[in-house]
């Protein structure tokens, strides 16, 4: 607590042109932001906040997104995209630490083969080599190899004192923070402009844990404004880049984890979900994304959108990592334990794996349906289809028993008739406040703007209002307004929103239907219905989408991000279920795919039980573990890393 981060100076352009050294503020615990990489017009109030800046050069010109012009939007980041470079001049002994999971530099450092500083020095480099790609806040760029280096020599210096144990379970391993989350270390803005300077009261509930299981806190991932997007940028910090193919999206909001993973930047790093913003860029990046149950993480410090969506979760390149993590920040290796040999024990057979075809592979909305957000009835893409189909027919010639069951009907008051059990619980009406209600989850979002006030002021030092708040987040397109997701607060019924924990129970018992009608350990669905998109065509609303026509023919249509992602990620994302998005290669383009596995939901009783919550995914999380082992056998299912990454960290390659 008495620690004061490194006072550090750099010279900013002026309004004037002219060049003068910014210091820190006389707040003790204030760090300054440091950004070479982007010439910002920076005024400074006594609170430290950024009041004006200027916009990062691989964000769209704010005039071209104003004017409404779409067409000429995209083509703008069409002719401006990211090309990913092959690191050279690697040592093998730098290439093996790059390659390492999590779990093998903890067998490593146990072993005494390598030091925290020496694998902590090799991923600072690592992280400083892909600045261009924005990964990180900016400001983590400049204080990250003086503060992870810093407290790798410390852990090493205990190490001596003490004798390994005293670095357990983590081992000094460096996890980078997704920028939402509020540290004491790292300025705490949550990606957004007017916070760039706030320093931080207290650590994110999650980051102490971590703290705690002597993990190193590996700076502050990219996000947008509040993580209110499915597309990680924001205009001071930039967009963060696909590794995979430039004119991709990271996916959001927890990009800019998601990209460092898949780049060997760290071999796990945090994320968080209130829509598919954990597995959404696990899907972007051929990561493993792990979104908990509700609070089987603890969310305090994390700035939320709702207070039923949102948790803190993993993205990881072995799911392996993800096991070891969850154990360790909980400290639940015992029943970690039991529940692997319990697994373990089951034939193939005896593990049931449900295989629903609506509406994650296939939506049918009947004409009657309410269905609030314009969503078009199909199938997913073909090609996430084909993995899809792959994955299916491996896990059934491995010995364990596909369920092809639909969810179970149930009468309905708003169609009169009896519908699929998820057809009426996410698109029936129940006009609660004499108002329409939306089953997916627009009643939800009414609290953002009140959370994130409440954030700002119990988290960080500064006096940024909502307005300003409001005013530095930018659009980027069609798919990035993180000021339309803010103006839900405006729009939505608070008395709806009260509502929602009596659906919530409803959509649990519908949920878990499934599992009781046909006796399902796991569900297996397709990551999502669009292909991996282009930031061309987020802005647009062009990315293709397989649509069923009146005749029953499926025709590609152009679809807004939200027409590809809201089904596949906010449907029941309300309730407390585990799940986990799987990579499974790519496809013919060089695109990422992936498929997803749920878990039932926490029993009723236990809805709103956060202790009950810490154990309740640990039989979903072994279940994963022994299908993706099964899945990963056949080598195009396998996790790809970007081919560039690959190249770069393959043994042998000659030296610069």
């Amino acid at each position: 607590p008495n620690w004061a981060p490194p006072t550090i100076q750099l010279n900013v352009e002026t309004a004037s042109g002219s060049r003068g050294p910014l210091t820190a503020s006389s707040h003790p615990r204030k760090t300054v932001p440091v950004m070479r990489s982007l010439l910002i017009v920076v005024s400074l109030v006594a609170m430290g906040a950024v009041t004006a800046f200027k916009v990062h050069e691989t964000f769209p010109p704010i005039d071209l997104v104003n004017d409404g012009n779409r067409a000429a939007l995209a083509s703008w980041y069409s002719d401006h995209p990211y090309i990913p470079q092959t690191t050279t001049g690697l040592s093998e002994r730098s290439k093996e630490m790059l390659r390492w999971t999590a779990s093998e530099f903890i067998t490593a450092r146990k072993a005494g083969l390598v030091s925290c500083e020496e694998y902590a020095s090799v991923l600072v480099a690592r992280m400083l080599f892909f600045k261009d790609a924005q990964q990180f806040l900016a400001t983590s760029y400049d204080l990250a190899p003086v503060l992870v280096i810093e407290e790798a020599r410390k852990m090493d210096a205990r190490v001596e004192k003490e004798g390994i144990d005293s670095i357990a379970p983590l081992f000094c391993l460096p996890v980078p923070m997704k920028g939402t989350m509020a540290t004491t270390d790292y300025p705490s803005s949550a990606g957004n402009a007017m916070l760039n300077n706030a320093a931080g009261k207290k650590d994110a509930a999650f980051t102490t844990l971590f703290r705690n299981a002597n993990a190193i806190a590996f700076g502050k991932t990219n996000v947008p404004d509040f993580a209110a997007s499915w597309v990680t940028m924001n205009p001071l910090n930039g967009r963060t880049m696909n590794l995979y193919n430039g004119r991709l999206t990271s996916g959001g909001s927890s990009g800019g984890s998601g990209s460092a993973v898949s780049g060997h930047v760290a071999p796990v790093a945090v994320t968080e979900d209130t829509g598919g913003s954990t597995r959404h860029p696990a899907f972007m990046n051929q990561n493993f994304g792990y979104d908990p149950t509700r609070n089987h993480y603890p969310n305090q410090g994390n700035p939320g959108i709702t207070y039923t969506n949102d948790q803190v979760g993993l993205n990881s390149r072995s799911f392996a990592d993800i096991l070891l993590v969850d154990a360790a920040v909980l400290r639940t290796f015992d029943e970690h334990a039991i529940g692997k040999a319990a697994i373990d024990r089951a034939s193939a057979a005896d593990i049931r794996i449900g295989l629903p075809k609506f509406p994650f592979v296939d939506l049918d909305l009947p004409k009657d349906a309410y269905n609030f957000w314009g969503l078009k009835n199909g199938p997913v893409s073909s090609n996430l289809h084909a993995k899809y189909t792959l994955a299916t027919k491996v896990l059934e010639d491995s010995g364990f028993t596909m369920v092809t069951e639909e969810w179970p009907e149930v009468p309905s008051k708003w169609f009169g008739r009896k519908v699929n059990a998820v057809l009426e619980t996410l698109w029936s009406n129940r006009r609660i406040n004499n108002l329409d209600y939306d089953g997916l989850g627009a009643p939800h979002l009414h609290s953002f703007t009140g959370q994130v006030a409440e954030w700002v002021l119990s988290y960080t030092d500064s006096k940024a209002s909502l307005d300003d708040i409001w005013e530095s987040s930018y659009d980027g397109g069609d798919g990035h307004s993180p000021r339309g997701f803010y103006g839900f607060s405006a729009v939505t019924d608070e008395s709806q929103m009260r509502a929602v924990g009596h659906v919530q129970a409803e959509k649990l018992r519908a949920w878990n239907s499934y599992f009781d009608a046909h006796n399902v350990d796991i569900i297996m669905t397709p990551g999502q219905r669009c292909d991996a998109m282009t930031y061309e065509g987020m802005s647009n609303s062009s990315i293709p989408l397989p649509v069923r026509q009146e005749d029953g023919t499926v025709v590609d249509e152009d679809s807004s991000l939200i027409g590809c992602n809201f089904l596949a990620y906010f449907a029941f994302k309300d309730i407390p279920i585990p799940e986990v998005m799987v990579p499974t290669g790519l496809d013919a383009e060089g695109r990422p795919t992936a498929v997803e596995f749920w878990g039932r939901g926490v029993p009723e009783d236990r809805l709103f039980d956060d202790e009950y919550a810490k154990t309740h995914d640990i039989a979903f999380l072994h279940t994963v573990n022994r299908l993706v082992e099964a899945m990963h056998r056949e080598p195009s299912l396998q996790r790809k890393d970007p081919p560039t990454v690959a190249d770069s960290l393959r043994a042998g390659n000659a030296e610069l």
